[in-house]
């Protein structure tokens, strides 16, 4: 996707204009078919959703042109209502900021609807796994996610499997709750699948701190740069 003509406006200069045109070019006639089918299954036309910054926060115009696309080709609605709380990029970050930063949203949603959550570019999911928790959270339903790509190109499946779960309390053991609501604010069943991968590729609980610590320390000091060029 990076390398398509319309990308840098889309993603770098929010022209959804340039957005549109990308999308075209992009998604798959089996998309729209798959989430034909969740509207069928579901029994109505559930509404599209984006973690959308604001304009002033962010120059990235895919994820919201995406679930306009989207609306249009499928005659949904797309809930405009919710803004994603963009203090810091962290698209040129490793994953470990990812994990130690949780996005944050605000705003109202429609408890009457399903949502659809839809996004540019899935990296380790957790984006996608905040805004269900933030649509949750505010008593509405979530009932499918779509992006335009992911970072290998093939379908991921964010949710954490039972397989992954075991695989990490045999790894960390009892402690491995407590240790994640200290440093992460949440219990480790919370963590997407991708997500749980990397945790398991660390070599105990002293890499896992120094990971985490890392990511936030790396947040931190790009929020700070933001914050400082104001």
């Amino acid at each position: 996707m990076a390398d398509h003509a319309l990308y840098t406006a889309a993603k770098g200069q929010r022209d959804m204009d340039a957005a549109l045109g990308l999308l075209d070019d992009l998604v798959v006639e089996d998309t729209i078919m798959k989430l034909r089918e969740l509207e069928a299954k579901c029994g109505m036309k559930p509404k599209l959703i984006a973690p959308a910054a604001q304009p002033s926060d962010s120059n990235n115009a895919l994820a919201i042109g995406y679930a306009n696309w989207l609306g249009h080709e499928l005659g949904w609605d797309v809930d405009e209502g919710v803004y994603q709380i963009k203090d810091f990029s962290k698209d040129k970050l490793n994953g470990w900021v990812r994990i130690a930063h949780r996005s944050t949203f605000y705003g109202e949603i429609d408890k009457a609807s399903p949502y659809v959550i839809v996004d540019d570019v899935i990296t380790l999911g957790g984006t996608l796994a905040d805004l269900r928790s933030f649509i949750l959270g505010k008593g509405g339903r979530v009932i499918g996610m779509s992006t335009i790509a992911s970072k290998d190109g093939r379908d991921v499946q964010i949710r954490l499997d039972n397989d992954n779960q075991t695989k990490l309390e045999k790894s960390y053991g009892s402690d491995l709750a407590k240790f994640c609501h200290e440093f992460l604010g949440f219990d480790h069943r919370g963590f997407t699948g991708p997500e749980a991968d990397r945790v398991l590729g660390c070599a105990g609980y002293v890499d896992l701190r120094k990971k985490i610590s890392r990511g936030r320390d790396a947040g931190n000091a790009s929020r700070s740069k933001k914050q400082a060029s104001r």
